[in-house]
C-alpha cells in the first residue's frame, strides 16, 4: 500500500533514478507520454476511475459512496454535454539496465 500512496514521488528529480541504483541498475533514459481517457458520462468515468489500482487506498478509507461522490465532483468540470468526460494525463517513464551491460 505504501508504494501506491507514494507513487507520485517517482516523478521528483532523482527519486526513480535512486530506486534504479538501489536495485543495482543504471539509468538509461527518462521521458513522458500523454494518455487520453474518455467516457460518455460521469457515472462511467467514476466507475472506471474507481477500478484503477491507485484508487484502492481512498476506497478503503472513504468507502465507495464517498469516493464516488468526490470523484464525480472532481471530474464534473471535465464533462461536456454530448461529448462526455475527457481526461488528458501525462505519465513518466524511466529505463534502467543491469550495470555494466
Amino acid at each position: 500500500m505504501d508504494a501506491t500512496l507514494n507513487q507520485g514521488d517517482t516523478g521528483r528529480p532523482g527519486v526513480a533514478e535512486q530506486m534504479l541504483a538501489d536495485a543495482g541498475l543504471e539509468y538509461v533514459d527518462r521521458g513522458t507520454a500523454k494518455v487520453v481517457n474518455e467516457w460518455p458520462d460521469l457515472d462511467l468515468a467514476v466507475r472506471a476511475l474507481a477500478s484503477a489500482g491507485p484508487s484502492w487506498p481512498a476506497l478503503q478509507e472513504a468507502g465507495h459512496e464517498r469516493f464516488a461522490d468526490a470523484v464525480r465532483e472532481a471530474v464534473r468540470p471535465l464533462y461536456a454535454d454530448g461529448l462526455g468526460v475527457r481526461i488528458v494525463s501525462e505519465f513518466g517513464w524511466i529505463v534502467g539496465r543491469v550495470a555494466g551491460e
